[in-house]
């Protein structure tokens, strides 16, 4: 971008428009707030992001990305509005955090650091001809060139330097060729490519404090050549999540020793993915190493890793000719499986299955699995859990979960699993026709003494014996723990504020409040009654979810129906046969428990009755029923109220400010506006406003006032303050907005 002579406005709009536009979505949620990328589209026209049982859907509108949560009709839009959200802040600290991100000057963005998104119209739509459709190899060829250049090369060392690399590690034979400069005008980042099959798959570019992913699916991996050069037999195959640790092992641990083996050094660039597990075997097919090493990230998501590498790589294997010229390979076989996820923040969820040929044979790998978890409980401070999942004939399924400090004793669950597998395979070396045991320590893990292997670079190029870098590490993690506490405190003390605040309304809100209560009281007695309770049953029948982190859709709809009032029971299970899932979900309701009727529950369960996974029982004299509550008018003369705060920079003389903005919006859509209270800090010359706004549910433009509230909410600066049971109210009265086949084409899912 340009230099300009003058920084911009402090509330310039294209420099909102140009970070929609320069910043992926996608990695600011997975680098800053630890999202995972669990699918995406087959040409990467959307992503489904996931943490902490939090669902979001990433697609493009136009010429940014923009994000919906699924189970939150409030929380989306751009990356301004996820920031805001997540991170709690104005408009103005939005600005800093995102010209942060993006190694730019405080005063103003001349000097942006970070290469631009593709053009917008690389993502409008294409002409329905075929000859001028572009292909997904076209897209990716022109997305690497626009990052790789014409003439790739390294020009640009800065980086790696600041990673403590060195020239003899940089010049090393095994990276030739695997490490380049991408520069685009001024812009320069050192750039590390994925390979697959095919040639380059994406492109990955790194800088200080910054990291992009081009937006490709994460096909390939980054490897480098064998360290003797290019086709020479390679002894040693080593694993790593990143490139930059990968060279950092290689400076540790290679680099001058005598008797290391020729090794080929593969990077998975963080979170792998099943298509970059298949690539890893195939190297291992292909070179024949005699050891695997995984030298992954010394933490829990690490150790994650690699328990499922344990489970996955196996010993090279045979290939053998099938039809076409295509080729198979030997697989061994694998009576029991394992595979590691996150469990929320904190902790780590390990499901074992066993494949046995009866039921006592199931029962007995039950038994000895009990034992081993009892003797790693006194290692895991008695916090490891276990459940039995499933258990039939010919299967027995088992979820264990730790936290995420704890996560070694998983680990060491895992290499005894492995070490169990491979004494039923050694039966096999004697039938040349199967595949047999794995050769001794054929994989092994190798951690860093810190964190990963950059950081103990780092530490030791500073002249730390590695005692020292242990202490360090300990310290690190120390203090990371604490910042986790801080910000537990910080939390806390917010949702103190915020009640405190609630509890501080006006004798008139108390008078209601009381009201309410008394009426829900009334009503627990009438609902607490099965013979006035309505019931409805859906079945919903769909393809089993990729994993255990990935909420099914009848887990959706059951907490829909759950927001819309409604008592929900699931049970499913899986069909063996097809693989599909199939869902009971038992909906119990009240047609009285709510004053205003059962709009959105009615309205709910129509959309889902549209819905082509889902058929729906329910009397037709109650289904009746329920359209004609949910139609009733609303409870007369019940009049809600709400304050609405504004922090934002102090006006110019004779301007207005965003509370005034934000005062007449809420006038135009129909809400009754107090007076506007502000005042000034004169050392941050930030302003405080507050607004009170009244209104009535029988209101003829209710959902006009619903959509004002909740668009207030939305807006970076503002905070609207209400009872929750008022705001559930509003919300149901209103319209929701979301029509049945909106709803219908929800829980569809995400293209597959």
């Amino acid at each position: 971008m340009p230099a300009s002579t003058s920084s911009p406005r402090e509330n310039d709009p294209q420099e909102l428009d140009r970070f929609k536009q320069s910043i992926d979505l996608v990695d600011y949620a997975t680098q800053r707030h630890g999202y995972d990328v669990k699918k995406a589209g087959a040409r990467g026209q959307w992503h489904q992001l996931e943490k902490d049982g939090e669902m979001l859907i990433v697609s493009r509108k136009g010429d940014h990305q923009v994000y919906l949560n699924p189970g939150d009709d409030r929380d989306s839009g751009s990356i301004i509005d996820f920031v805001k959200t997540r991170e709690n802040q104005t408009l103005g600290q939005v600005r800093q955090t995102l010209r942060q991100y993006l190694g730019e000057p405080e005063q103003g963005w001349q000097a942006a650091t970070s290469p631009p998104l593709p053009a917008p119209d690389a993502y409008a739509p294409k002409p329905s001809d075929s000859a001028e459709v572009e292909t997904e190899a076209e897209r990716r060829a022109r997305l690497v060139a626009a990052v790789m250049g014409t003439h790739a090369a390294l020009t640009d060392r800065t980086y790696l330097h600041h990673r403590h690399l060195s020239d003899e590690t940089i010049d090393s034979p095994a990276f030739q060729g695997r490490v380049f400069t991408s520069q685009q005008g001024n812009f320069r980042n050192t750039a590390f490519p994925l390979y697959n099959e095919h040639g380059i798959a994406t492109v990955e570019q790194r800088n200080d404090d910054y990291k992009h992913l081009l937006q490709l699916p994460k096909t390939g991996v980054w490897v480098s050549h064998p360290t003797e050069g290019k086709d020479t037999p390679v002894q040693r195959l080593v694993v790593s999540e990143s490139p930059v640790d990968a060279m950092s092992y290689h400076q540790l641990h290679h680099r001058g020793a005598e008797g290391q083996p020729n090794t080929l050094y593969v990077a998975t660039s963080g979170t792998v993915t099943e298509r970059q597990v298949e690539l890893i075997q195939k190297l291992i097919d292909k070179q024949e190493p005699k050891e695997v090493v995984l030298a992954n990230d010394n933490d829990a998501a690490g150790r994650r890793f690699n328990i499922n590498y344990l489970n996955e790589l196996q010993a090279p294997r045979r290939a053998r000719e099938v039809a076409d010229g295509h080729v198979a390979y030997d697989e061994a076989p694998r009576p029991v499986e394992w595979h590691a996820t996150a469990a929320g923040k904190y902790h780590t969820a390990l499901r074992v299955e066993f494949h046995h040929a009866t039921r006592a044979e199931g029962t007995e790998h039950l038994a000895q699995l009990t034992t081993q978890v009892q003797q790693l409980r006194p290692a895991a401070d008695e916090a490891l859990s276990l459940e039995v999942q499933r258990a039939s004939r010919q299967e027995t399924v088992v979820r264990l979960v730790a936290p995420n400090a704890d996560s070694q004793a998983l680990e060491e669950l895992a290499r005894s699993l492995h070490a169990q597998r491979e004494m039923q395979r050694e039966q096999l070396e004697r039938q040349p026709a199967e595949p047999g045991r794995q050769p001794e320590n054929f994989i092994r893990t190798e951690y860093a003494i810190s964190k990963d292997f950059n950081r103990d670079l780092e530490l030791l190029s500073q002249g730390l014996t590695r005692e020292q870098v242990a202490q360090q590490a300990r310290a690190d993690e120390q203090a990371k723990e604490q910042q986790r506490q801080e910000r537990a405190r910080q939390e806390q003390a917010e949702r103190q504020q915020a009640e405190q605040r609630a509890a501080a309304q006006s004798p008139d809100t108390q008078r209601r409040e009381a009201e309410q209560q008394r009426q829900a009281a009334t009503l627990a007695v009438a609902t607490g009654n099965p013979a006035l309770q309505r019931a409805v049953q859906l079945t919903v029948t769909e393809p089993s979810p990729a994993d255990e982190a990935t909420p099914s859709q009848a887990q959706q709809m059951r907490e829909l129906l759950r927001k819309a009032g409604a008592d929900v029971a699931l049970r499913a299970e899986t069909d063996p046969t097809s693989g599909q899932l199939r869902s009971e979900l038992d909906v119990r309701y009240h047609p009285h428990a709510t004053p205003g009727g059962l709009r959105q529950l009615s309205q709910t369960l129509d959309a889902l009755d549209k819905s082509p996974l889902v058929t729906l029982r329910e009397d037709a004299g109650e289904q009746a029923e329920r359209r004609e509550l949910a139609a009733a008018a609303p409870p007369q003369g019940v009049t809600k109220t709400a304050i609405i705060r504004i922090d934002e920079p102090e006006p110019r003389p004779g301007s207005t400010g965003q509370a005034e903005a934000v005062a007449e919006q809420l006038r135009e859509a129909g809400l009754n506006t107090g007076s506007l209270r502000s005042s000034t800090e004169p050392a941050t010359h930030q302003r405080h406003s507050e607004i009170e706004v009244s209104y009535r549910l029988d209101q003829p433009n209710l959902a006009r006032v619903n959509a004002a509230l909740d668009e207030v909410a939305r807006t970076p600066g503002a905070q609207l303050h209400e009872h929750s049971g008022d705001r559930a109210e509003r919300h149901r009265l209103a319209p929701s907005g979301i029509g049945a086949n909106a709803l219908a084409e929800r829980t569809a899912g995400p293209e597959r």
